[in-house]
Parts: structure tokens; C-alpha cells; sequence
């Protein structure tokens, strides 16, 4: 990939990753999903670790949404955790993301969508088997070749054809880097689209 030093970043040297479905702070997904955590400071502290080990501040890294859930009154820890994450961060909202989008961008994400599509990749909390359960309309996206998503926490189900699901309980509780989400064909496309976001 080349350089781009008018848009103020060296593509180059930039990596671009999906995560989605952290639930920060919620204690109960540890039991639901049969999290390897003693409590919430814990996997809060393994999620971010992880998530800094693999991100630089120059990478991108869109999150597909439900960054946190079970908050309770801990919106200023929240907060402080994710102005800590590395990265140029997007959110793709999910169905616990209840902050305003104020809220959000204060807290370290440059810009927040409902979905996002790039070239033909549809960047979307939920796969478009389940996303009209949750009040989607799936025929407003247009041509769409492949999906990226989150939602569906369970590590022993397959993808659906042409999705990708990058729910951390799936990958480690880490970032996944784009080039294993999206097939060669449409990388470039992909790319070229996120190049205007940025």
C-alpha cells in the first residue's frame, strides 16, 4: 500500500482491525458466556491488555458495538477506559451502546454510525440473519457482497456465508486484524472507502 500524506497518516504503516462485544463492566457475561475471568475489573483489565498489546495509535480499529453493558453508574470508568485503548476508533453501535453520540466521541471514538458501509462491505452490530429482530431494515443497505459483525457471543458456531463475526469471545478477547475479516477480493475496495472516512 502506499503513503497518503495528505490525509495526515502513512497507509503503509497504519492496520486497520475489528472487535465488537467487550460488554466493559458487565459481570454477568462472564457467566453467560463462559468468560476464563474471576470478575469484571479482571476481564476489563485482560480485554484492554490484550486489545494495547496488538493496536498502535496510529492503527484504525472499528468496533461493532457493545462496548460495554451492566454499566450501572460507572460512566465515568468507562469513560477513562476507553480514552485508554489505542487506536483511531469508530463505533458501530450495538444493542447496549445507550450513550449519545457526544458521549462516545468524548470518550475517545472519532465518529459513531448505526452501520457503515465501505466498498461493498457492510460493517454492522448485528449478521443480517438477525438484524431485523432488532428493527433493521436490511433492504436500505443496497449491494452488499460481505458483513462484518458482532452480536452473536457463541464460539462454537460458524459464520454465516459472507459474514465475518468478530465478537471477542470468538478471537481471544482481542482485535482482529481486517485481512482475516474480509475476503482478498474486497480489501482494496474496503480500503480505498476508509481512506475517505479518515
Amino acid at each position: 500500500m502506499k503513503s497518503t500524506p495528505s490525509l495526515g497518516y502513512n497507509i503503509s504503516v497504519m492496520k486497520v482491525f475489528f472487535t465488537s462485544d467487550n460488554h466493559f463492566f458487565h459481570a454477568n457475561i462472564i457467566k453467560y458466556c463462559n468468560r476464563p475471568f474471576t470478575d469484571a475489573d479482571h476481564m476489563n483489565f485482560e480485554m484492554s491488555s490484550k486489545w494495547n498489546s496488538v493496536v498502535k495509535d496510529e492503527d484504525v480499529v472499528i468496533h461493532l458495538g457493545d462496548i460495554s453493558a451492566g454499566l450501572g453508574r460507572r460512566e465515568d470508568q468507562l469513560k477513562e477506559l476507553i480514552s485508554s485503548l489505542k487506536g483511531r476508533k469508530f463505533l458501530i453501535r450495538g444493542n447496549h451502546d445507550h450513550q449519545t453520540d457526544k458521549w462516545y466521541e468524548d470518550a475517545g471514538f472519532e465518529k459513531v454510525f448505526g452501520h457503515l458501509s465501505l466498498g461493498s462491505v457492510l460493517l454492522l452490530h448485528y449478521s443480517l440473519f438477525t438484524a431485523s429482530e432488532f428493527g433493521v431494515n436490511i433492504d436500505s443497505f443496497g449491494c452488499i457482497e460481505h458483513v462484518v459483525h458482532g452480536h452473536s457471543h457463541q464460539t462454537e458456531k460458524p459464520d454465516h456465508e459472507n459474514h465475518f463475526n468478530v465478537a471477542v469471545d470468538r478471537h481471544e478477547f482481542m482485535p482482529v486484524e481486517y485481512r482475516k475479516a474480509i475476503p482478498d477480493h474486497l480489501q482494496r475496495s474496503f480500503i480505498d472507502s476508509l481512506i475517505q472516512l479518515l
